[in-house]
């Protein structure tokens, strides 16, 4: 009983509930460390732990220690894939962030060729004669054929549209006013 009063009178542990008669203790050692303790006690004077106590208790504590050390090496092992693993998306991410600013810079470039080509067409079809226009005018796609109309004065494309035939015509206007 005195060599389990020492330590707690030197403040090493502190004792809580009712005091043990017999108490033994072998340290958990991983890596070379004590990591813990593995503590048995008997609280009646009937079983007091020999030598060949300790010696069950210290194998034991040797096989959770290794226990211990084999989860935290494949903790540190998940940890560390984990780890490339997330610098690995960051690549990826990177990558896409920049091939998007990539296609939004090729967007923009085939939107203002796509522009110029346009008003490139609304200048031929301004200088074209109203009658003559008008006939390509009819063999194009409604769409394009807005567009164009669109692009150029109010008079000039009036002008076109009373040579194209009445039911087109009708629609290009009710197009060209949305």
């Amino acid at each position: 009983r005195a060599g389990i009063e020492a330590p707690e009178a030197q403040g090493e542990v502190i004792s809580l509930g009712t005091k043990s008669v017999c108490w033994l203790g072998v340290p958990l050692m991983i890596d070379g460390r004590a990591r813990g303790l593995i503590t048995v006690q008997s609280y009646t004077p009937d079983y007091l732990y020999s030598p060949r106590d300790e010696e069950l208790l210290s194998f034991v504590s040797l096989h959770i220690a290794n226990g211990l050390d084999r989860r935290q090496a494949d903790l540190d092992r998940r940890e560390a894939e984990l780890s490339r693993l997330e610098q690995s998306l960051n690549e990826k991410i990177l990558n896409m962030q920049a091939m998007e600013a990539r296609i939004q810079t090729m967007l923009k470039e085939a939107q203002s060729l796509k522009d110029e080509k346009m008003r490139h067409l609304v200048d031929v079809y301004t200088n074209m004669k109203a009658q003559q226009a008008a006939q390509v005018l009819e063999t194009l796609d409604e769409r394009t054929a807005v567009q164009i109309l669109a692009g150029m004065r109010g008079r000039q494309a009036g002008e076109i549209l009373t040579y194209v035939k009445a039911e087109k015509a009708a629609r290009l206007s009710e197009m060209l006013t949305r």
